[in-house]
């Protein structure tokens, strides 16, 4: 599975291209969260020396994706998976992969 990614103001999202077996697909995406939460707890705030929290939501489906602006053009992904992960990424406890 590969992926493009897009950048928002507090977070990223990417859209993974599914491989033509969607369990492996779900396989590698679940193994990409958990790695992220595992170097996520390594990282330390540079004041607190806390752990870095994060929250990861997740969701599949269709995306469009495409450049928006001219002045300065930024990369966007669009649709019904990217806001619903969206919403769980926002709505979900730090240190889980929340999953639909």
């Amino acid at each position: 599975s590969g992926g493009i990614m897009k950048q928002a103001a507090d977070g990223l999202g990417q859209a993974v291209v599914e491989s033509h077996d969607p369990k492996e697909s779900a396989r590698r995406v679940m193994e990409f969260a958990k790695a992220i939460l595992d170097v996520a707890e390594q990282v330390k705030m540079p004041n607190t020396q806390q752990p870095v929290r994060i929250r990861i939501g997740m969701h599949t489906g269709d995306v469009v994706s495409g450049m928006i602006g001219t002045k300065l053009p930024k990369f966007s992904l669009f649709g019904d998976a990217m806001n619903t992960a969206s919403r769980m990424e926002s709505t979900g406890e730090y240190s889980i992969a929340s999953m639909m």
